[in-house]
């Protein structure tokens, strides 16, 4: 199976002519928050790169970068996420990803109730929900036997594949692929996301 990779604003404007042969799929930053515009936005690279992955057939899934403490934050977030979701159609899972220091404050107990009610909404929109998260992050700020109960997508930039059990690994934030400038995320993929998604039908927001 080849890597996935995931992009955002970093990567600027991708060709994602180069890139469709070499990749799996891609996962796409939907929504993140910054002063700089105006709060929490969706990024604004999300919907090119969405329909230029449809339009060449390359398998989608998003994540959101979360800076939540509250769950009325947690509302305001998904808010904007479903708004970003709107109308989409998704090969490969929606993710919550939780990584970012200023949420250390809060209790391990406390980050991993935030983060399981971001995944409940999202699966009770009837997408495929997913936590991201680094190993280090994984061993200190949340409950990881509690969010067992979600698939994991774990960033570990060791060379060596983490023992928590995981569907996709991000290996390196140092790859490159022609039609990216720069460098980008790869993650080794273990589970037919496409499949799996497809048959349970959570392709799609409900209602």
């Amino acid at each position: 199976m080849k890597d996935y990779i995931d992009v955002s604003r970093y990567q600027g404007t991708i060709d994602w002519e180069q890139v469709k042969n070499k990749v799996g799929g891609a996962m796409l930053k939907t929504v993140s928050t910054n002063k700089s515009f105006g709060g929490i936005y969706i990024d604004p690279t999300f919907e090119r790169n969405y329909q230029e992955c449809k339009r060449l057939g390359i398998p989608v899934g998003v994540y959101y970068y979360t800076y939540a403490q509250t769950p009325e934050r947690v509302a305001e977030e998904l808010a904007k996420l479903r708004e970003a979701l709107t109308g989409k159609t998704f090969e490969l899972p929606v993710t919550v990803d939780v990584e970012d220091n200023k949420l250390k404050p809060l209790s391990a107990d406390a980050l991993t109730d935030l983060v399981i009610s971001a995944a409940d909404a999202i699966e009770n929109w009837g997408l495929y929900a997913m936590v991201y998260t680094y190993t280090y992050y994984s061993n200190t700020e949340l409950d990881m036997d509690v969010l067992a109960a979600y698939d994991l997508w774990i960033a570990d930039y060791t060379g060596k594949r983490p023992s928590r059990k995981h569907g996709m690994w991000q290996y390196t934030s140092k790859g490159s692929l022609p039609g990216i400038s720069g460098n980008v995320d790869k993650n080794h993929v273990y589970k037919d996301y496409p499949g799996i998604i497809r048959r349970a039908g959570l392709t799609c927001l409900r209602g």
